[in-house]
C-alpha cells in the first residue's frame, strides 16, 4: 500500500488565525487496525479556536493540525481489519487533533458507520458534541425521569443535542438559554408543542437568576424549586447565578468557557488589548469555597472530553449507551468549503451561529 497525497491545515505559531496554513502533505499507509478515510466533511468546535490561539492546554506542542471530528469514506484498510467490513463504507469519527485534513488514518475504535439517512455534514457534526452532552447529562449530571435541567447555549451544537437527550426522558423539564434573540426562533419552533421546554435570553446577566426562576413557572414548577442539573459551557458572569439556581443535591456541570473566547486574534504584540482583557477575566474568574458546597448540598463538576479519548474502551461504552437513545441527526447550521477554514472559525468565534459549523471537502 502506498502513501497518499493530501492537504492539511497546520499551525506553527499559535495566537492568530492568520497563522493557519493549508499545506500539501503525504499520509503514510494506515497502520495495523487503522482505516484510511477520504474526508468528506469536518466538524468545527470551540476547542479548535482555543487551540489555534494557544489557549487550550491539551494542544500539541509545536506545529500541529487542529480538528477533532470528521466524516468520509473508507479508502483503504490496515492489517488486522477485514476489507469487506470497511472498504468503501461511509463513516464518521473522532481524532485527537489532526482532523483538518483531506485524508486521515484513524484507529478502528474511533470510527463508526454513518446512518444511511444522514448526510456527511450531519455525521461530521455528531460525535464530539453528542458525547459531550451525553457524558455531561448522564455520567456527571445523573439525569433521569422528572429532573429539571438548565441548558446554556441551547441553540449551539452541544445545546441542541442536550435538548434532544433530555426529550428522551419522561417528564424532564428544561429551560434553555441563548445569547441572541434570533436564536429563540429555532428553539421555539422546534419545541413548540413540548410544554416541558421553554427558552430565555442569557443577557442581561444582572437579572439572569431572577428570569431563570420565573421560567420555571412556564414549565409547571415554582420559582423556589431550582434546577437539578445545569449544563454550563459559558461560565463568566453566569457562574454564580447558576450555582444559586441549583436545588438541593443539584449538579452544576462545567464543560466550556465561551465567555473567555477572545473577540479578535491573540497576536502576542499587536493585540495586547485582547491579552489584557483575557487576563482581567482570568483574574476575576469564579472561586468557590468547598465548605459552602457541603453546607448547601450542591455539586460542581467539570470535564474535558478529550482526556477520555485515549480510554477507547470507556469512550465506546459511553457511545454505545448514547446510541440506545436513538438521537435525531444533528442540526447543521453553517457550511463552508475546506479552504474557507479561517472564515468558518471566525463565524464560530462571533457567537452568531446556530447548530453546527462544518467544512465540506470537495477536492480529494
Amino acid at each position: 500500500m502506498t502513501s497518499k497525497a493530501r492537504k492539511v491545515w497546520t499551525v506553527s505559531i499559535k495566537g492568530t488565525f492568520d497563522n493557519l496554513v493549508l499545506e500539501d502533505d503525504l499520509l503514510p499507509p494506515p497502520p495495523p487496525k487503522h482505516l484510511r478515510v477520504q474526508v468528506k466533511s469536518v466538524g468545527l468546535n470551540f476547542a479548535d479556536i482555543f487551540s489555534v490561539f494557544g489557549l487550550y492546554s491539551a494542544t500539541p506542542q509545536g506545529k500541529f493540525t487542529p480538528g477533532l471530528e470528521f466524516s468520509g469514506i473508507v479508502e483503504s484498510v490496515g492489517d488486522g481489519l477485514e476489507e469487506s467490513e470497511w472498504l468503501g463504507k461511509r463513516v464518521y469519527g473522532a481524532t485527537r487533533f489532526g482532523g483538518f485534513a483531506t485524508f486521515l488514518n484513524v484507529g478502528e475504535e474511533y470510527v463508526k458507520k454513518t446512518p444511511d439517512n444522514w448526510t456527511d455534514q450531519q455525521a461530521a457534526a455528531y460525535v464530539v458534541q453528542a458525547l459531550t452532552s451525553f457524558y455531561a447529562l448522564t455520567e456527571l449530571g445523573g439525569i433521569s425521569d422528572n429532573k429539571t435541567v438548565l441548558v446554556h447555549s441551547a441553540a449551539g451544537g452541544c445545546g441542541l443535542l442536550a435538548l434532544s437527550i433530555c426529550s428522551k426522558y419522561k417528564n424532564v423539564k428544561v429551560v434553555g438559554t441563548v445569547g441572541k434573540p434570533s436564536k429563540l426562533d429555532l428553539l421555539n419552533q422546534k419545541y413548540a408543542t413540548n410544554e416541558n421546554f421553554t427558552f430565555i435570553l442569557r443577557d442581561p446577566s444582572n437579572d439572569f437568576e431572577k428570569r431563570s426562576r420565573q421560567a420555571l413557572l412556564e414549565i409547571g414548577l415554582q420559582e423556589q424549586d431550582g434546577y437539578d442539573i445545569i449544563l454550563d459551557s459559558v461560565m463568566g458572569k453566569w457562574f454564580w447565578p447558576n450555582y444559586n439556581l441549583l436545588a438541593k443535591e443539584g449538579r452544576l456541570v462545567l464543560f466550556g468557557s465561551a465567555s473567555f473566547t477572545p473577540t479578535g486574534n491573540m497576536h502576542p504584540i499587536w493585540n495586547i488589548f485582547e491579552w489584557l482583557k483575557l487576563g482581567w477575566k482570568y483574574f476575576w474568574r469564579p472561586r468557590i469555597d468547598p465548605m459552602q458546597m457541603i453546607q448547601e448540598n450542591k455539586s460542581l463538576l467539570g470535564f474535558n472530553l478529550i482526556h477520555i479519548y485515549d480510554k477507547a474502551e470507556k469512550l465506546n461504552k459511553i457511545f454505545n449507551n448514547m446510541q440506545t437513545l436513538q438521537l435525531e441527526a444533528p442540526h447543521v447550521g453553517h457550511e463552508f468549503e475546506f479552504d474557507q477554514l479561517v472564515e468558518a472559525l471566525t463565524l464560530l468565534q462571533s457567537g452568531n451561529t446556530v447548530g453546527k459549523v462544518v467544512l465540506n471537502v470537495n477536492f480529494n
